[in-house]
């Protein structure tokens, strides 16, 4: 059942991707700054193709299953970074719920 909700999310995300490729001879891609928006805006920021890991802010361990219903607090690395290679971490929680612990 997990794994059904996971992959349907993943699909819902996938259906959002841009069609053809972010970055075309445009130098490094430098890490967007993404804390205080929504998880989807974020994702489109990073162009759907970056290595994510996401983390509960409210270290409770929950599962991102609706990337709708949740927003950036924090991440690393900071903005301007070159991604290259990189694992971007978001801190992650629930919309209505406050950054602050």
């Amino acid at each position: 059942m997990v794994k059904r909700i996971v992959t349907a999310s993943v699909l819902a995300l996938l259906a959002l991707a841009p069609a053809g490729p972010a970055h075309a001879d445009e130098g490094p891609e430098l890490m967007p700054q993404v804390a205080g928006q929504g998880l989807v805006s974020a994702y489109q920021a990073l162009h759907y193709d970056t290595s994510l890991r996401l983390r509960d802010g409210r270290g409770a361990g929950r599962h991102v299953l609706w990337p709708a219903s949740w927003k950036v607090c924090a991440q690393d690395p900071e903005a301007g970074t070159p991604l290259q290679d990189r694992k971007v971490t978001l801190v992650v929680v629930k919309n209505d719920e406050s950054c602050q612990p």
